[in-house]
């Protein structure tokens, strides 16, 4: 499996999200067809360029219209469908930045404490409220997955790394590779990302310990998310299906990214 970073100027983790074999040996992820990312709004027309040449027509944005406003994904001149599905269906980063009150309010009514921003917060938050919005993207995956997609939010990290690692899932890619895949990102966005993500995030008035917190990726967290659909519901097909997910997903997953892992080999 390739874990190298794309070169798509403006970006730090632009990623293949094929190449990984499954657990069987026999089969491998396709690689062209689907990518994941972080923020798109510092695109370049180098960067456009790059991406018409990876063959990308589907863009899905998993950021909130708070992020989505203040850093609109600089998509001009491209001719791709843009899809906006907001994995914290624009909860986490409205359209203003909520007050401590009202965040508490926001709290009472929801049940969802958004006042806590840590990781292991914004994980928990993913699975246990917003299954469903998963759910719609890894179906959007799989409807355009054909025509080449990339799927990204801010950081490319905690959404976008759910994501992938859910996709890698319904595909029989083993847990250590995906692991491998989620973690690897800590290092892409060590080289000037946190610069970058700080005085965007603070433009877009995202709390500052948030912007810290976004190069970090570690293990044990997607192995406490992993670990927990599993036991909870029975792994991540059923979870997914649990919050909405189309049957036939699976399958078209499968049939677009799938190949014989010679052929991937030999396109590595």
């Amino acid at each position: 499996m390739s874990l190298e970073r794309l070169a798509v100027e403006g970006t730090f983790n632009f990623r293949d999200l094929g190449g990984a074999s499954t657990q069987s040996g026999e089969r491998a992820v396709r690689l062209g067809q689907v990518f994941r990312a972080d923020g798109l709004a510092q695109l370049t027309d180098r960067s456009r360029t790059a991406m018409r040449e990876l063959g990308i027509g589907t863009v899905i944005d998993l950021r909130d219209i708070g992020e989505r406003s203040k850093l609109p994904d600089a998509l001009d001149g491209l001719d791709v469908t843009h899809i906006e599905l907001p994995v914290f269906d624009d909860h986490f980063f409205p359209s203003r930045p909520m007050s401590v009150k009202e965040m508490k309010a926001a709290a009472k009514a929801t049940g969802m404490d958004l006042s806590d921003r840590s990781l292991e917060r914004i994980y928990d938050l993913m699975i246990t409220h917003f299954g469903h919005r998963l759910a719609a993207v890894v179906d959007s995956i799989a409807e355009h997955c054909g025509t080449g997609v990339v799927f990204h939010c801010s950081a490319g990290k905690d959404r976008t790394g759910v994501v992938g690692a859910f996709v890698l899932d319904l595909l029989g890619v083993g847990r250590e590779t995906i692991i491998d895949e989620y973690t690897v990102t800590s290092t892409h966005l060590a080289d000037g990302f946190l610069d970058s993500i700080t005085r965007n995030f603070a433009d877009a008035g995202i709390s500052g310990n948030l912007a810290v917190t976004a190069t970090a990726a570690p293990a044990e967290l997607m192995h406490e998310v992993l670990d927990r659909v599993e036991t909870d519901h029975g792994g991540v097909e059923a979870y997914l299906l649990a919050h909405g997910m189309d049957e036939a997903t699976p399958q078209r997953l499968r049939d677009c990214l799938l190949e014989p892992a010679t052929e991937v080999s030999a396109a590595v």
